[in-house]
């Protein structure tokens, strides 16, 4: 049953399926299991329109009705309520009963490496994200404070020069900083951000970027803040974005939600850079140094501050690198036929054990766990 509620979701129940289907449901048990598996299991090709509940309910209904004729009202009004149930996800139903465990699920326990905070004169400190820190200078000046999961620096003095704190999130964990001028930084999973301690009084605001990182950026019109990522410069006065340059993406995606941006290529000043508007994604491609612009769903690429996985139109061995980054597990693929297969999916808040019982319920990739290494056959 739990494929068919996967399959009713993707409009592609059988007529036969729909009254077995329509049978099952009658116990209002059943109804309560068929909410909460939508809750956690609903696939990114209704996800991705979850803003539109007509056209997310025409998307179900319009499949279903192929296999309906030439009986016309075969199914109930439960068919919309199912697809809004996939659409409204706010309403935080739980996954319930263990209905849906998978046979192959196991617990697996990820890795648990530290966030490392490394100074400028190279002293390498571990992040303690139960602790509370607070560090002075020779002067006794508050250089940064430390509560649970952020750092927040203090502009104590106006140096001459800059010193650089580079600060590295492992496989598995989200950080924040505070940066000494007042901009907020979430480091994502496998990210590693280099800054200055003290900003300047004159020139730009200029920090380093590996990975992903959502910005909200302290605005400042005389010191523009600059963010660098590989070849790309972002450029900004004062504004809330998102960059993924992640290494296996091959291209840095920008996300802006508010304000203003500008992506320029270094060394090709020359060519201008490309603007930004709120809602549209700058994505730069490292091998043809070309930058292409695209109105988005914001949501889609900041979700991830919220523990969510989306995978739109990726590939199976992308997906895969994603996994272990955001788990800190490692996972060895076997099945080298799917690795270039593309897939849409979207998880929230659940545990990787759930996430390869999706993909083997419902895309029939079989694994295995052996501690924290996860082996697909």
């Amino acid at each position: 049953m739990k494929k068919n509620i996967t399959k009713l979701l993707l409009g592609t129940l059988t007529e036969k399926e729909i009254i077995e289907f329509k049978k099952w449901l009658k116990d209002p048990s059943n109804q309560a299991v068929l909410e909460a598996y939508v809750r956690d299991y609903h696939d990114l090709n209704l996800a991705t329109i979850e803003n539109n509940l007509d056209e997310a309910y025409n998307k179900v209904c319009l499949q279903i009705d192929k296999t309906e004729k030439p009986v016309r009202r075969l199914l109930p009004n439960w068919t919309k309520y199912a697809a809004l149930i996939v659409l409204l996800i706010g309403l935080g139903l739980f996954y319930q009963q263990g209905f849906f465990s998978s046979q192959n699920q196991v617990v697996i326990v990820p890795k648990d490496d530290s966030i490392i905070l490394e100074l400028g004169n190279g002293t390498i400190q571990v992040v303690d994200v139960d602790g509370i820190k607070e560090v002075k200078d020779s002067e006794g000046n508050i250089v940064y404070v430390q509560r649970q999961d952020q750092i927040s620096y203090s502009q104590v003095t106006k140096k001459e020069e800059l010193v650089f704190n580079t600060l590295k999130t492992p496989n598995g964990k989200k950080f924040q900083v505070e940066l000494s001028d007042g901009t907020l930084v979430f480091l994502n999973a496998g990210s590693s951000l280099k800054y200055p301690v003290n900003f300047l009084s004159e020139g730009p605001r200029q920090v380093f970027l590996t990975g992903e990182a959502y910005f909200d950026v302290t605005t400042n019109e005389s010191n523009p803040f600059i963010v660098n990522v590989d070849e790309l410069d972002v450029k900004v006065l004062g504004t809330e974005f998102n960059i993924s340059a992640y290494g296996e993406d091959e291209h840095i995606d920008v996300v802006l939600v508010k304000g203003a941006v500008d992506l320029n290529k270094k060394e090709r000043l020359q060519e201008g850079a490309v603007e930004l508007s709120p809602g549209q994604k700058g994505t730069f491609y490292q091998d043809s140094m070309g930058i292409t612009v695209d109105d988005v769903n914001t949501s889609l690429y900041t979700s991830w501050m919220q523990g969510k996985i989306i995978f739109n139109d990726l590939t199976f061995k992308v997906i895969l690198k994603k996994l272990e980054r955001h788990y800190n597990i490692e996972i060895v693929n076997t099945n080298a036929e799917i690795e270039n297969e593309v897939f849409h999916a979207s998880f929230d808040n659940v545990d990787i054990g759930e996430v390869l019982g999706y993909f083997n319920d419902i895309h029939n990739i079989d694994f295995k766990i052996k501690g924290n290494r996860v082996i697909i056959k």
